[in-house]
């Protein structure tokens, strides 16, 4: 892999690669067209989930620091803190997670495993998360601790980076497969996944759209975050490329790669970065009847989960292009499923009332 051979720090979190597999009996259901899952839910750490892969990189620089606290922050049910938290454990270090608004005083869901985690759990309320991990972070080096911060959603350029990865992992996967994807589906909150991939896309010349569904309105935010985290993981490249090997010593395919990055521009970032409005519904964490749908379609066909925050929604924006005649029906399309699953515990009476 390119970050690896690039000498970014790094610690094992889950096995890799995960798998690549079809989906045909949820294709047939839709009428094509062909739909592959890439399983980001499937990873090791705490229930799985996509946030796996960023925190390998981020982990490792903490680690690499000497960190003995990691702080970050999230909503009430965020996959990216419980993941957090568990990285946390894994790696001996106490994670402390700053939550958006106030507490539901109700452990359930992915808050009950941040619990059984022992994270410190602190509420924002009313103030910016980003202010008050601000203090935390500040109190604990008052205290002679040695706190490492991840932002939300582990969305920085160094979190974008395994991401890259994940697209050299997929290319392989489809080539033995014998396919070629048409698009990519992910959903799309703080932008650091969509950011990778479109990254990924760019250095390994993969010839497929990256197609990121917002879950939570500002689509136009969101794009524009994604640009940022893009070129900013490419800056940090270049920066490595001084102490890198060169492109004589690598393998065809990195070397390849190399030279793309020196040929990138923000421009040429922009046109591959596209998010979808549309699916979100009254607000974040409000499931809507397209994306219960999309969810029970997916599991009563291929008895794969999905959940109501993130990738139900995303899923949801599959499903009407598929439906709308969007894809030929032997078009390939990949679902990058980012997990999230133990939220749907938190949900339970929409399950219910929705008669799901």
């Amino acid at each position: 892999m390119l970050v690896d051979k690039l000498g970014f720090s790094r610690v094992n979190l889950t096995d890799l690669p995960t798998p690549f597999e079809e989906a045909p009996r949820f294709s047939k259901a839709l009428g094509g067209p062909r739909i592959f899952l890439k399983r980001d839910d499937t990873t090791t750490l705490a229930m799985g989930g996509n946030k796996a892969r960023k925190l390998e990189l981020l982990m490792g620089e903490a680690v690499s620091l000497g960190s003995d606290h990691v702080i970050t922050t999230g909503g009430p049910q965020s996959n990216h803190a419980r993941m957090t938290a568990a990285a946390g454990r894994k790696l001996g270090m106490q994670p402390v997670l700053v939550l958006e608004g106030e507490d539901p005083c109700v452990r359930q869901g992915n808050l009950l495993l941040d619990h059984i985690l022992g994270a410190e759990i602190i509420f924002s309320g009313a103030r910016p998360p980003e202010e008050v991990m601000a203090e935390v972070k500040e109190d604990l080096e008052k205290r002679g601790k040695r706190p490492y911060l991840i932002p939300l959603g582990g969305s920085n350029a160094l979190g974008a980076l395994g991401y890259v990865s994940c697209v050299e992992e997929m290319n392989r996967q489809a080539e033995e497969a014998g396919v070629r994807p048409r698009a990519v589906y992910v959903a799309t909150g703080s932008s650091g996944t969509l950011a990778g991939l479109v990254l990924g896309k760019i250095l390994t010349g993969a010839s497929f759209e990256v197609k990121g569904v917002a879950v939570s309105p500002g689509a136009a935010e969101k794009e524009g975050r994604a640009v940022e985290l893009v070129f900013e993981a490419i800056q940090l490249i270049r920066s490595r490329l001084e102490d890198s090997p060169g492109p004589g010593a690598l393998d065809p395919d990195h070397a390849a790669m190399l030279e793309r990055i020196r040929d990138a521009s923000l421009e040429k970032v922009r046109r591959h970065v596209a998010v979808i409005d549309g699916f979100v519904g009254p607000g974040y964490g409000i499931p809507t009847p397209e994306c219960l749908e999309a969810i029970t379609l997916l599991a009563r066909n291929e008895g794969v989960l999905a959940d109501p925050v993130y990738s139900g929604k995303a899923l949801s924006a599959l499903v009407a292009d598929a439906r709308t005649g969007k894809y030929a029906r032997d078009d390939v399309v990949v679902f990058l499923h980012t997990g999230g699953v133990p939220a749907d515990f938190a949900y339970s009476d929409v399950f219910v009332k929705g008669r799901i």
